[in-house]
């Protein structure tokens, strides 16, 4: 990182008044909803990403079907920014986000569904090309609504509720898991994390 760091400290910083947010500071209550959002997707993503393997294993998955799980999983990741790039730039409100919780709560519910290899697999595609933009939304969300002065302020307050919610959601899913309803029945949990933060995003406005 030490280059891109010395060429972004050789350009002037736009004064606040040129950018997104003019001179506006951050405060919680204008991003309650959009905070509420990326907790409901640090529980449900992180349940997911912890869970998923033992419950391949458990539907019979042998080792080779759920390293190409995996691997799908990981190109999906890398292709991510460029599908997502176009929907983050035009939202300046919660839009984003909300769409991308609630896709990604599609992709986690499937494995408690069905074990059908097929549709497991386009599981972890889905899951793998949204998961890493739900975190890019946010930052997209404070750039788009806040001066560049005020940008680590947001930033940094997604990423304790996010830290939050990753503590609360292999918890909340191991406890569940634990119980009758076995893996299954926790990733119904995610799912519904998920979704539940798609529908507090889905309220974020813009400030500007």
């Amino acid at each position: 990182m030490a280059w891109p760091a010395r060429v972004l400290a050789a350009h002037a910083v736009p004064s606040a008044s040129a950018q997104a947010g003019g001179g506006r500071v951050f405060q919680v209550r204008d991003f309650v909803f959009s905070l509420a959002g990326y907790a409901g997707f640090g529980v449900g993503y992180i349940g997911y990403m912890t869970f998923v393997i033992a419950l391949l294993r458990e539907q019979g998955g042998s080792s080779g079907s759920i390293t190409l799980f995996y691997a799908l999983l990981g190109v999906a990741v890398v292709a991510s920014s460029r599908i997502w790039a176009g929907l983050l730039d035009r939202h300046r409100d919660g839009q984003a986000l909300a769409r991308l919780n609630a896709l990604l709560g599609v992709a986690a519910i499937v494995p408690a569904l069905t074990s059908s290899w097929p549709l497991v697999l386009t599981s972890g595609l889905v899951f793998g090309g949204v998961f890493l933009s739900v975190v890019a939304s946010t930052t997209a969300l404070v750039r788009h609504n806040l001066p560049p002065a005020q940008w680590a302020a947001g930033i940094s307050a997604f990423t304790i509720v996010f830290a939050a919610g990753q503590i609360v959601g292999p918890t909340v899913v191991g406890f569940i898991a634990d119980g009758p309803g076995g893996l299954a029945r926790g990733l119904v949990f995610s799912a519904v994390a998920l979704w539940l933060g798609a529908a507090f995003a889905m309220k974020q406005k813009a400030l500007v």
